[in-house]
């Protein structure tokens, strides 16, 4: 069998780590809770169970939603946009092209100017 670095297992550690269940209380209407009750023990599910199915069902629909398709896409374009103008701010105040996307040499480190300690 094969040891793998410890840097791989590291990675591999983190990301178990990061898909570990996190807990999602929902308030719903005690009739509704009853429905569920009565049906997960025909079905022999647990609650929880119930609500990943129900969660991942509401999900796979809305993500075929061509209006919540859109919206998604037009949210992206906005924060790409927003992106550009933050480059082009900050290049501005480092004395660069937005267009040349920050590859320029970088300007002169700011030095110091006025009165000098004594001594220098």
């Amino acid at each position: 069998m094969e040891e793998q670095a410890p840097d791989m297992q590291a990675q591999e550690l983190a990301v178990e780590e990061e898909r570990k269940p996190v807990v999602f209380a929902v308030r719903i209407d005690p009739v509704l809770r009853e429905q569920i009750e009565g049906l997960r023990s025909i079905t022999e599910q647990s609650v929880n169970d119930v609500g990943v199915v129900a969660l991942k069902g509401w999900v796979a629909k809305t993500l075929e939603d061509e209006t919540v398709q859109e919206k998604a896409m037009a949210e992206l374009d906005a924060e790409e946009r927003r992106l550009q103008e933050r480059r082009a701010s900050i290049a501005g105040i480092l004395g660069q092209t937005a267009a040349a996307g920050g590859t320029e040499d970088p300007p002169e480190p700011i030095t110091r100017r006025g009165r000098q300690p004594k001594g220098q």
